[in-house]
């Protein structure tokens, strides 16, 4: 009799135990809807909170919006570091171009020259050495150049070998330029000197990257819903802090802004492409870039 009583409660204390997990089971899925959907809300919550925009943690004063960037990205310890590479990469200064120029004055390509300088203690080259070229610069009348900045680019290659090197030119200030080659392969070798842009030309694209900051240019696009507003978007606008959207990366500091849009908001924003370049140049100076 005790053992048929056992075999009896055995079954009925089993299915209490599957009616409390049910139970169970059934209070974690309904309270786990719940907890997903404050979930949802208090994200939907905090995007609402958090600004559009967003600025460095610690950057330096903005600049007046008149200047040529809206905001200066760099944080206060980068400045040595960036102040050094802007001296490094800096162009050498060339005499202003008057407005009554005249094409004749300035560099020429055609009447230029460049020879090869000996080896230094006489001899073959080999591989290993420093080739170098002296280049002078002159103008369409074949009259030496007084100043640099002019940008050159020169080569020692050979075509058969399918081998080539670009060579550092140096810039004596005074008209003269040396490019120098490492020799890195055996056979014959060839040298070529193009010059990109006479320093008159370059002291144009200098007078306009100050003047028109944005000339090379960006567009974004936002959209919400049926709504779609492309801006113009740049690592600097001239334009208050609080009609642009800043996106500037919060890691690394890389400025990046883009026009408000008028009706859409910052985070609307879904695509970026490049918008276009202009160059503007003057009439006359637009014959220092004509090939």
């Amino acid at each position: 009799m005790g053992d048929q009583t056992l075999r009896k409660c055995l079954p009925q204390k089993k299915s209490w135990i599957f009616l409390f997990l049910t139970l169970l089971v059934l209070w974690v899925i309904f309270y786990s809807v719940n907890f997903t959907d404050h979930i949802i809300c208090t994200l939907a919550e905090l995007k609402e909170k958090i600004p559009a925009t967003k600025t460095l943690k610690h950057p330096t004063e903005p600049q007046n919006h008149r200047a040529v960037c809206s905001f200066h990205s760099v944080f206060p310890e980068d400045v040595p570091e960036s102040d050094f590479l802007k001296d490094y990469i800096a162009w050498p200064e060339t005499p202003s171009l008057p407005s009554n120029f005249s094409l004749i004055d300035t560099s020429n390509a055609a009447h230029s020259t460049f020879t090869i300088l000996p080896r230094n203690g006489g001899g073959t080259w080999n591989v290993g050495d420093h080739l170098k070229v002296l280049i002078e610069m002159n103008d369409f009348k074949g009259r030496h150049k007084k100043s640099g900045g002019d940008l050159i680019f020169a080569r020692l290659h050979n075509p058969t070998v399918r081998a080539g090197v670009v060579g550092e030119v140096l810039d004596h200030r005074n008209g003269s330029y040396t490019a120098v080659f490492p020799l890195l392969w055996e056979g014959s070798a060839q040298v070529e000197v193009i010059l990109i842009h006479s320093s008159e030309a370059v002291k144009v694209i200098e007078r306009v990257n100050l003047e028109y900051p944005g000339r090379i240019f960006f567009r974004s696009l936002f959209r919400s819903g049926s709504v779609t507003e492309a801006t113009n978007c740049n690592v600097c606008l001239m334009a208050p802090p609080e009609q642009l959207c800043n996106f500037t990366d919060l890691n690394t500091g890389e400025p990046w802004f883009c026009y408000k849009p008028k009706t859409l908001r910052c985070e609307h924003r879904i695509t970026h492409s490049f918008g276009g370049f202009k160059l503007n140049p003057m009439q006359k100076e637009k014959k220092l870039f004509q090939m």
